[in-house]
Formats: C-alpha cells, sequence, structure tokens
C-alpha cells in the first residue's frame, strides 16, 4: 500500500505537520505566554497587588521576575531554531520515512524538548501558589454551599463521547490481534495503559471539582472558570487519544505506518491547543478578579 504514496507527497506532508509544530509550541504560545505574564506584571505591580507576590516585594524580585521572561523567551527560540536545523538537515541528508514506521519517536523527542520551559514555567507557578498557602491567613473563611458537578463545568455529550471513543479503541485494537495467538505482554500493558491514563485523566477531573483551590486568594468565579477548563481539557485529551490511538492501528493493519510521523506530530499539536491553547483562549487576563490580591481583599475560601 505504501508503494502508491509519492515518496515526496509523503515528505511535503511530514515537513508542513513538523514545522507547524516548530512554530506553534516553541513560537506561537510561548510569546502569547510571555505577553500575558508581562500584562500582569505592568498591570498589576506588586505595590498594589502585594498577594499576588509572595516572593519578596523588592527591586531584584521585580527584576529577576522579568529576566526569568527573556531568558523563557531566548530557550524557546533557541528550541525553535533546533527544531529548524532538524529540518535542514533532513533535507541536506535526502530523508526518507521508514515505510514500517519508527520514526514518529524523533517527533515525541522533540516535542517532549519543546514542552520542558513550559513544565518548568508550571513548577514556578505551584512554588507561587505554595507560597501563597503558606502565608495565607482569612479572619472570615466563606464556602462554597453549593456542590459541584461534573455536568456543572462540561456538556454530557462530551463526557460520552470519551467513553464511546474509549470503547471504539478498545474494539479496533481487540479485533485487529489474531485470534489465535494468545495476548501478548505488549497487547496487555497497552490496555493496562491506555484504560490507566482514563482513570488517572477522572481522577484529576475529581480532584479539580472537589478539592481545594490551589491559589488561596483566588476569586470564586475564577475558580469555577479554571475547573471549567481543567475539565474540559482532560476530557478532549481523552478523545484525541482514543482517535489517534484508533487512526494509528488502522495505518498499521493498512500498511500506512509511513504517515505514522506527521499523524503524532498532528495529535501532539491538538493536545497543545486543548490544553495551553484551551487555558490562554479561556481564562482571559482582563477578566480576571486581581481585586482579591489587594491587601485590603477579603479572603475567600471555595
Amino acid at each position: 500500500m505504501t508503494a502508491s504514496f509519492s515518496t515526496w507527497a509523503v515528505l511535503a506532508v511530514f515537513y508542513a505537520v513538523f514545522l507547524s509544530q516548530i512554530v506553534l509550541i516553541s513560537i506561537y504560545y510561548p510569546a502569547k505566554v510571555r505577553r500575558r505574564v508581562l500584562h500582569i506584571l505592568d498591570h498589576y505591580p506588586p505595590d498594589q497587588y502585594p498577594k499576588l507576590y509572595p516572593d519578596p516585594l523588592d527591586i531584584y524580585a521585580e527584576l529577576a521576575r522579568r529576566t526569568r521572561l527573556r531568558t523563557y523567551r531566548f530557550v524557546n527560540l533557541a528550541i525553535a531554531a533546533l527544531g529548524l536545523m532538524v529540518l535542514a538537515a533532513m533535507l541536506v541528508t535526502a530523508y526518507r520515512p521508514d515505510p514500517k514506521g519508527g520514526d514518529e519517536i524523533l517527533v515525541v523527542i522533540y516535542f517532549f524538548v519543546q514542552m520542558a520551559p513550559l513544565i518548568y514555567a508550571e513548577v514556578k507557578e505551584f512554588n507561587q501558589y505554595r507560597l501563597m498557602r503558606a502565608a495565607y491567613s482569612a479572619p472570615l473563611r466563606q464556602a462554597d454551599l453549593k456542590p459541584r458537578r461534573l455536568f456543572d463545568f462540561v456538556s454530557p455529550v462530551y463526557v460520552f463521547a470519551a467513553v464511546v471513543m474509549y470503547v471504539v479503541w478498545m474494539a479496533t485494537y481487540l479485533f485487529g490481534l489474531d485470534p489465535a495467538s494468545p495476548w501478548s505482554a505488549e497487547v496487555v500493558l497497552s490496555m493496562i495503559g491506555v484504560t490507566a491514563m482514563n482513570v488517572l485523566f477522572a481522577w484529576a477531573i475529581a480532584r479539580a471539582i472537589g478539592g481545594k483551590k490551589p491559589n488561596p486568594h483566588q476569586a470564586h468565579a475564577d475558580r469555577l472558570k479554571q475547573i471549567e477548563v481543567v475539565t474540559k481539557s482532560l476530557i478532549f485529551g481523552s478523545i484525541m487519544v482514543s482517535f489517534f490511538l484508533i487512526v494509528t492501528q488502522l495505518a498499521d493493519q493498512h500498511d500506512w505506518e509511513i504517515f505514522d510521523p506527521p499523524l503524532t506530530s498532528l495529535y501532539l499539536q491538538l493536545a497543545a491547543v486543548f490544553g495551553i491553547g484551551l487555558t490562554l483562549r479561556s481564562i482571559k487576563v482582563d477578566e480576571v478578579d486581581f481585586e482579591v490580591y489587594k491587601e485590603k481583599a477579603q479572603e475567600q475560601m471555595a
């Protein structure tokens, strides 16, 4: 089947999709994150919103925050340059994808390199919340007496779609096996791995809905929006994982493994769109209640 595809057509698809991955994850989203943080620093400074900055509120801390932003920008641009160098090397060396697949591992490795700055930023944010909780003391604590439920944050249609896609993947995977052969360790681990991933997603959603908010000062409306984003991101993530596994399984059955690298790259980009992209689109800085970070703001508990 792979012989019917033009090598140049396959390469054109791969180069276009991989270039999109470089631009989206190492240039576009990092630039949006950096502008978002700069907007907060410029419009909500430490002297007026001290509870937003639990670390020392001096000029050196301010300079350190802006220096980290410059470093964040430089590292992402360097990673983008690395990706472009990889593409150039492929062109120079007349790279040809393996018809039997396997080259997608390079796409995955580069994706993890791309995600390293974002993971670092997430760790810094977690540390900031930890410092906020350590310094938090509210004379009056309020609780939301209305119980939060899953369908308050995501449509039942999406939850049903996630379950259906998981079942379809399981059926596609099992029907593609040789019924005369016993299940190998790979089959068992694949089934356990995908199932465990969905269980982990469900646990994370339940924790987001019913657990304590990481940021003790966060306004109630902002907290609900954050829960909605987390819930939708994980539900969509489950749907996309199942869909990706179904497509790659069908590709293996029809000897289309040569498209595994662009398919993997496309899936990773969609994961970014429904992860960080959904967060940036849904939680706009101008709509966040920053009044809670002022010195005299009343503490809330959700």
